[in-house]
């Protein structure tokens, strides 16, 4: 049972690492070729748009409906890349990915949210990085639909060779009992395990909700190791 397990955990791993992937090479795509062609047209209804005389008042409108248009689909375009792949956690790193994304959040929400991160770049790979921003972009979701929060608390940072973060808010709570079998719970839970760490969720009904995922750095490092050398085989 134990071998079935962990053979079930690397098959699972693999999946989520190929789905991630994928999400990647979407959003590229989309960027460099869906978003460059509208772009394009947006350049050439402009150009066309300021060499029409002036007196036909209709199609000026018109033009400027269309130039409206493809402005929405640009930025629908990058709504979707960034839903996919987030560009700032190639770009930028994990604490600059989790600080933007809980500035986006606090945004489209209007729940208060005081982030704390540390300046620095932190020691996981790649893969490590992406499983623990998916954990807390499911935290936020979990914040957003289920409770009813006003604020929320969100802190990254290194403590006794950990990485650990802290998603924590005010609302109304629940018995940790009630989500024994909750897939989103399991799936946070499954991810913290490829990072080689652990997920915690304290709640009690009236006193929020805090979720502490802890991922030891040395395990990081070892498993980063782990990758490239099955990568190179």
């Amino acid at each position: 049972m134990a071998l079935e397990r962990e053979q079930f955990q690397a098959l699972a791993e693999r999946l989520r690492r190929a789905r991630e992937e994928e999400r990647t090479k979407v959003a590229r795509d989309l960027h460099d070729q869906i978003g460059q062609i509208l772009t394009a047209i947006k350049l050439d209804l402009t150009w066309m748009s300021r060499r029409l005389p002036r007196a036909n008042d209709e199609f000026h409108d018109r033009m400027r409906g269309a130039i409206g248009l493809i402005n929405e689909g640009v930025e629908s375009v990058r709504t979707i890349c960034t839903g996919l792949r987030p560009g700032v956690l190639d770009d930028l790193g994990l604490a600059a990915a989790i600080e933007w994304q809980a500035n986006e959040f606090a945004s489209r929400t209007g729940i208060s949210c005081a982030i704390t991160v540390p300046g620095t770049d932190l020691s996981l790979n790649d893969d490590q990085a992406t499983e623990f921003f998916r954990i807390f972009q499911e935290c936020l979701t979990n914040v957003m639909r289920h409770a009813q929060a006003k604020s929320a608390r969100v802190a990254l940072y290194e403590e006794d060779d950990d990485l650990v973060l802290i998603v924590a808010d005010d609302d109304k709570g629940f018995r940790e009992s009630d989500l024994s079998d909750s897939l989103g719970l399991l799936g946070m839970k499954e991810r913290a395990q490829v990072c080689g760490g652990d997920l915690e969720i304290a709640s009690t009904p009236g006193n929020g909700t805090t979720v502490t995922l802890r991922v030891p750095l040395h395990a990081a490092l070892s498993r980063q190791r782990d990758h490239a050398h099955s990568d190179s085989r």
